[in-house]
């Protein structure tokens, strides 16, 4: 019984360190700002909602302009973390028949060692309108030393593109998470096996 409990918390560890999260917009933006002046943020605890109680939407009069519609706070906290992750993801749904039926998504940062700066070389994955799509960005290796080496703070910006449908121009966004480098977690399992293998050496 204590072995099966064992390996399941193992689990759990390994799962729950398999993303760190960012921000999940839990009814406040925690200094987080919409960057496009027409577009209002709110909070929905049935729609959209991946972690925690409640999502973001962001509502607008126009289509997205393929600029930045949100940023977070600039930290050094923020720097290190990101030179430790291989990718960002975050999870967006979109109603259906919203946007013209396209909208794009962009992750960059702001750092004065970096400069500004895309993720992905400005590839603008897409997401499913009328369903949920998790929107995963890399984080390339010499980004992460650059960073690393970096001792000044880091913002991330979202930036969102697509079409344009009257009335209907409200999309969810929920759960930004770091994905750590792969080496950590094998790191980190590795010396969960260790305990496990010690625990059962001692029982």
């Amino acid at each position: 019984m204590k072995k099966t409990l064992l390996i399941l918390s193992v689990g759990l560890i390994l799962q729950n360190a398999s993303a760190q999260l960012i921000e999940s917009f839990e009814n406040t933006l925690d200094g987080w700002t919409v960057q496009n002046g027409s577009y209002t943020a709110g909070f929905s605890t049935t729609t959209g909602v991946t972690d925690g109680s409640y999502s973001l939407s962001l509502t607008g009069t126009t289509g997205p302009n393929y600029g930045q519609m949100l940023g977070s706070p600039s930290t050094t906290l923020l720097t290190s973390e990101l030179a430790g992750a291989s990718a960002l993801s975050f999870d967006v749904y979109a109603p259906g028949g919203s946007f013209g039926y396209y909208l794009q998504f962009d992750v960059d940062i702001n750092n004065s060692d970096t400069g500004y700066q895309s993720l992905d070389s400005y590839s603008y994955p897409g997401v499913s309108i009328g369903g949920e799509t998790t929107i995963t960005v890399p984080i390339s290796a010499s980004l992460q030393s650059a960073l690393a080496a970096s001792p000044n703070g880091t913002s991330i910006y979202i930036q969102v593109g697509g079409g344009f449908s009257d009335g209907n121009e409200t999309f969810y966004l929920d759960n930004i998470r770091l994905v750590p480098e792969p080496a950590t977690l094998a790191l980190f399992g590795l010396g969960m096996a260790g305990v496990m293998v010690f625990r059962r050496r001692n029982a």
